[in-house]
């Protein structure tokens, strides 16, 4: 019989708040943490939103030694895991050193830090530059830097698969405890904006509001139009159960089940896109021994985008059939934007919370319905229900598409 794994702890660093009490009030009330951006120059562009962090505090969580070397990213990521270590209750004397890791996702990390490094040798003679500029630019440097001050020395790996990658970070820290190479996980994901990102995804023609219309993240409505970027910090300590139960923790949820496919490029046909997706949610039931009947919430990737949002929607109609018009789907894009890497992750938050709480946020901005989709979106106000099993989507544009599935636990 395979261990089994739990969450014990989370920790948020996010639009709508950094904290999961705060995460998860806001998105209860139904607030947005998108706003115009302030930590950019977009005058050149069209686009003006995004869901930056304003309120962090990284010295409470991490002190103020070394803060001014580390990248705003570093110090969202830092800072989340100290707040799901804290939740978890977990020592930090040390002594579970060698029986922890930390598994992070990230699709584009350190990106800015990278390329303005670059900039910066090219530019002047290396040998003048002062070596911590070069302290936190490595996509893994921030994985690295939370292992070391919380002393984690089990195992520490960076996942990057595009928009699909705390997803995918979290299915694999799982699977490592799964096969006894740790008992403690810090697990989630990071992402940072900055203009480079901006440029790549507005050039890419991703981003709400560049046709001229309404610029607002808008899962599912009919007159979606793109994403708003969004940034932010998302982190879970998963433990073996036994682990757990013997010191006592506090069991948010069980880490049921895995699916994951790739369709092989963005080019292929919607029709291929949708079986694809609806074979990562169906292995991931399978994996988890859930039956379809028995979902209680689908978490969707739903960001705004037509197509995309699109192929989501059938690949649930399709795999669930007449089921999908009841089983409540919410969309935490619409309040907090898309945070592409760390989404997941977010997603994952969210319902664990639905879980603990019996009830589930709704979806806002949404006004016009989309007659091709046919699903039991949760609108104008957050819906009471109990979950014992939940499904959580992640989808990337290049054909990732990744999927978990959470049971409450029972002993």
């Amino acid at each position: 019989m395979k261990k089994r794994v739990v969450i014990t702890g989370l920790g948020v660093a996010s639009p709508l708040g950094c904290s999961k009490e705060d995460f998860w009030n806001n998105l209860i009330a139904g607030k947005s943490g998108v706003a115009p951006m302030s930590s950019l120059d977009l005058s050149p562009y069209k686009c003006k939103l995004g869901g930056e962090i304003r309120d962090l505090k990284p010295e409470i969580h991490l002190g103020s030694k070394g803060l001014k070397y580390l990248n705003k990213g570093t110090r969202f990521l830092g800072s989340a895991a100290k707040m799901a270590i804290d939740d978890a209750k977990l020592p930090t004397d040390g002594s579970l050193s060698e029986q922890m890791g930390i598994v992070i996702g990230s699709s584009l990390g350190n990106f800015s830090e990278t390329t303005d490094y670059f900039y910066e040798i090219i530019r002047n003679n290396p040998s003048e530059l002062s070596p911590m500029l070069s302290y936190d630019v490595a996509l893994n440097s921030s994985i690295n830097y939370v292992s070391v001050i919380f002393k984690i020395k089990g195992l520490a790996r960076t996942i990057s698969a595009g928009f699909t990658s705390s997803t995918d970070a979290i299915a694999d820290a799982s699977k490592m405890i799964q096969r006894d190479m740790a008992k403690v996980i810090v697990a989630g994901g990071v992402e940072q904006i900055s203009i480079d990102l901006y440029l790549i995804f507005y050039l890419r023609g991703l981003l709400s509001g560049l046709d001229g219309t309404r610029e607002a993240s808008l899962p599912f409505d009919k007159a979606r139009n793109g994403f708003v970027m969004s940034e932010g910090s998302y982190v879970v300590i998963l433990e073996e159960l036994q682990h757990a139960l013997d010191r006592g923790a506090h069991i948010y949820a069980e880490v049921k089940g895995f699916g994951n496919t790739f369709v092989g490029g963005k080019n292929h046909p919607a029709e291929v896109r949708v079986r694809r997706a609806e074979k990562a949610m169906n292995d991931a039931l399978e994996d988890a021994g859930v039956k379809k009947g028995d979902v209680d919430l689908i978490s969707a990737n739903a960001n705004g985008c037509k197509m995309q949002d699109a192929v989501e929607a059938k690949a649930i109609q399709s795999l669930f059939g007449a089921n999908s018009n009841c089983i409540p789907l919410s969309a935490i894009k619409s309040n907090i934007g898309e945070s592409y890497g760390t989404s997941g992750a977010a997603q994952l938050i969210s319902s664990l919370m639905s879980i603990n709480t019996g009830q589930i946020p709704h979806i806002i901005n949404h006004s016009n319905k989309d007659p091709e989709i046919n699903l039991n979106l949760v609108l104008e106000k957050s819906l009471k229900k109990e979950i014992q099993n939940a499904v959580i989507n992640a989808m990337d544009y290049e054909g990732n598409n990744s999927c978990l599935v959470i049971s409450k636990y029972n002993k």
